[in-house]
């Protein structure tokens, strides 16, 4: 165990090679910050990704059309129907004459003439219940079932849209998982060449502790300080500016007309990128540091 004067040694030698590999130093920290940056912004992404495909999982819907001049008894009893299958979570029924309605107001706002043909006597639209699924990835099944019931026109599926998230929601993270080793890998070599150039201008004092009976981990932890260092700067900055850029985005992407889905709140995504820049800057300077020591310790 290292005592505390070996420490303190330790820390001002680190703190000395910093300084000294001043150029090397500050293109390590350049280098692990942009690659930290573009981590934290597949990490973002994928985030993001995943709770959108979540909200696309929790409203999950089917729309089930029934057939007009179905009476009112007939259309509740449709109701009590289609709940008692086990995949139905909810229902929301829209008569003709309110579908009709959210035409007029909504839809045709502005364009009414195009709807001149019709009137609330000769409503064009069907009555239908809006049906909320507890499991996405049987709305095909459970979509047959409720077609085969008596008085339905048909049931609207749109599996297709959401397999298609499902899909892209993947594609994203396997890619995320790509460029993250890429980036580590990258990211060993800069700082293991950083350490290396000291290693290499203390090569023969290196050599004098060694022969006078330095063990390898008093040699070594120095240069492990001086990688933590450059790693765990990286990762604050890179944290700091990764903060302000999602906060102003997340701000921006509230007030306009495409909030359509919400982000994950900065608040809950903070503690993951603060944990894993920290992990990632520290983890890439120790082994770029060991990787460069390797050599100059087999005297």
């Amino acid at each position: 165990m290292l005592s505390l004067s070996k420490v303190r040694y330790s820390l001002s030698q680190a703190k000395k090679n910093v300084i000294r590999n001043g150029l090397m130093s500050v293109a390590s920290l350049f280098t692990i910050t942009c690659c930290l940056l573009i981590l934290g912004l597949f990490t973002i992404i994928t985030l993001n990704v995943n709770s959108f495909t979540q909200q696309i999982k929790d409203q999950c819907e089917i729309q089930l059309f029934i057939n007009v001049g179905t009476s009112d008894e007939r259309i509740t009893e449709l109701g009590d129907e289609i709940l008692a299958d086990d995949n139905v979570k909810e229902i929301v029924l829209y008569t003709r004459e309110e579908m009709y309605e959210y035409a007029m107001n909504d839809i045709f706002e502005g364009r009414e003439g195009l709807m001149d043909t019709y009137t609330e006597e000769d409503n064009p639209f069907s009555d239908s219940y809006k049906i909320t699924l507890r499991d996405i990835t049987k709305s095909k099944e459970t979509a047959a079932k409720l077609e085969q019931l008596n008085d339905v026109e048909h049931v609207e599926n749109k599996q297709d849209v959401t397999n298609m998230v499902i899909s892209i929601s993947d594609a994203v993270r396997h890619l995320s998982i790509i460029i993250m080793l890429i980036l580590l890998i990258i990211s060993v070599v800069i700082i293991s060449n950083t350490v290396r150039l000291t290693v290499f201008n203390r090569r023969k004092e290196i050599n004098i502790m060694k022969y006078i009976g330095a063990t390898d981990r008093f040699i070594r932890t120095p240069f492990i300080i001086e990688g933590v260092l450059i790693g765990f700067f990286g990762a604050l900055i890179a944290f700091g500016l990764i903060s302000w850029a999602y906060i102003a985005l997340s701000n921006a992407f509230v007030h306009s007309e495409f909030n359509v889905v919400e982000l994950v709140k900065y608040s809950g995504i903070a503690p993951i990128l603060c944990g894993l820049f920290l992990f990632f800057g520290c983890f890439i300077g120790i082994l770029g540091s060991s990787l460069s020591m390797k050599k100059y310790l087999n005297v």
